[in-house]
């Protein structure tokens, strides 16, 4: 019998915990700090407000549709109205996102493995126990360790394995019920600590005003190109946020009965993974500006910057250790999901038990993250067109593979199951598609996601912006 949900909320939840992850927390804060402050942040809430919320019903739609595994659930959904398609979308899809899931787990364990060592250094800070502080040393000493990283990458697999073995219900949805009310409460303290602090009114201008100049409006009047170059990030930045390329999405929702409410579903979820980029916002960037850091300082904002304040501030061992606590569990929740398609597909495909088909995963997820850590170090010199496999890796899945499996869907969708697939939406208990959603959700697949992904790789290959 396939896995079900034991419960709406338990759904939502882990669908909202498989989107809010370190794109949200480590992430947004440093992109929103890099382009503009608060236009960043206005265009990224229109964008999932007009784009992010019908991709992700859709999706999810897609998914129970189908009900089945997503190389296979091409087919299914198709099967549907009697009708046959090319394998070609099934490989294209499904294996493209399996193969998504294999390549982004090899370096999202890396930086798991990094909140994880952070969590137990804040603890040493705490108990006064510390033997050096948490500064650009610290972080330059543990990503230069091939060792430190894979035993810290190999706890954070462990405890994902766990997690999975007990399947969907008793594990993956328990877990979630655990684990994302802890991340709100944790957000929550930081957000009125951070706040209390003085001098941050700069850091909550920054985040909080649009820069006219930033959106395209100067004195010359309006430049298409600063706008698009910006646009452009944002729609990177709300794919990755809401995990569109892992077949995460359609997975869950192939778990979902058949007349569970779509709709409010999908904006719960994709309110959820909002609201926490926007309160992550709150928390990082006051805090770098009431410090006089430099909000631009990228993906090191996290790990370097954020440690110095922490250590300047009345109580600041304390507020590093939830800080840190709240990185790692929303990594843990998305690791989890990215697991899951490929342990579906293994249990489905390859007809293996769910306890076997976690561990040949976790085993082939330490090799491959071994296999990058070895280049990341300089233990062996392997790299890609100069780079070291995580960087190279991180450019290939977030600004190619993923990508490109969204396309692959969003046409699918559009064009080949459209009627059934609103349909489907409009199933759930109590919910209704006006004319006007119907419209809407076919031009979102038909048009504006396709074209907006089609410009991002060419964006990416010429290097316009």
């Amino acid at each position: 019998m396939r896995a079900r949900w034991g419960s709406q909320l338990g759904f939502i939840l882990a669908t909202a915990g498989s989107a809010i992850g370190l794109g949200n927390i480590w992430r947004f804060p440093y992109m929103v700090g890099q382009n503009g402050g608060g236009s960043f942040l206005f265009l990224y809430v229109i964008s999932v407000v007009v784009v992010g919320y019908f991709l992700m019903l859709s999706k999810l739609a897609f998914g129970r549709l189908a009900g089945t595994n997503i190389v296979d659930g091409f087919q299914a959904a198709t099967a549907v109205r009697g009708r046959k398609i090319s394998p070609l979308w099934g490989v294209l899809g499904g294996w493209l996102a399996i193969l998504n899931a294999v390549l982004v787990a090899s370096t999202y364990v890396v930086v798991i493995g990094w909140t994880l060592s952070y969590v137990f250094e804040a603890v040493g800070h705490l108990l006064g126990q510390a033997s050096h502080p948490l500064d650009k040393e610290t972080f330059t000493r543990l990503t230069g360790s091939f060792v430190e990283q894979f035993f810290w990458g190999f706890l954070c697999v462990s405890i994902t394995a766990a997690v999975l073995i007990k399947g969907v219900k008793k594990g993956i949805e328990k877990i979630s019920l655990i684990l994302m009310p802890c991340l709100f409460v944790l957000l929550i303290l930081l957000l009125l600590w951070v706040l209390m602090m003085p001098g941050t009114e700069k850091g909550l201008l920054f985040f909080l005003t649009p820069d006219f100049e930033q959106l395209g409006f100067t004195a010359d009047g309006f430049s298409f190109h600063t706008f698009a170059s910006l646009w452009l990030k944002v729609l990177g930045q709300m794919m990755y946020s809401l995990s569109m390329g892992l077949g995460v999405v359609y997975i869950y929702g192939s778990y979902l009965p058949a007349q569970s409410p779509l709709k409010s579903s999908a904006k719960w979820v994709v309110a959820l993974d909002t609201l926490v980029a926007f309160m992550a916002g709150l928390i990082v960037l006051p805090a770098v500006f009431a410090f006089e850091l430099e909000p631009t300082s990228g993906p090191a904002l996290s790990f370097v910057s954020l440690p110095l304040i922490f250590a300047q501030i009345s109580g600041g061992s304390f507020l590093m250790l939830l800080f840190f606590l709240l990185l790692f569990v929303a990594a843990l929740t998305s690791v989890i999901s990215i697991y899951e398609p490929v342990v579906n597909l293994l249990i489905e495909k390859a007809h293996l038990k769910r306890l076997h088909a976690t561990l040949l995963f976790a085993a082939a997820n330490m090799l491959g993250t071994g296999i990058v850590l070895a280049s990341f170090t300089g233990l062996v010199p392997l790299k890609i067109a100069g780079r070291d496999l995580f960087e190279a890796l991180d450019i290939l899945t977030g600004t190619y593979t993923m990508p490109l499996m969204v396309l692959v869907c969003s046409l699918f969708m559009g064009w080949i199951i459209s009627t059934v697939l609103v349909r489907n939406i409009a199933q759930g208990s109590g919910e209704r598609m006006s004319r006007f959603e119907k419209r809407y959700i076919r031009l979102t697949l038909r048009l504006t996601v396709p074209v907006i992904l089609l410009v991002l790789f060419f964006n990416a290959l010429f290097r316009l912006s």
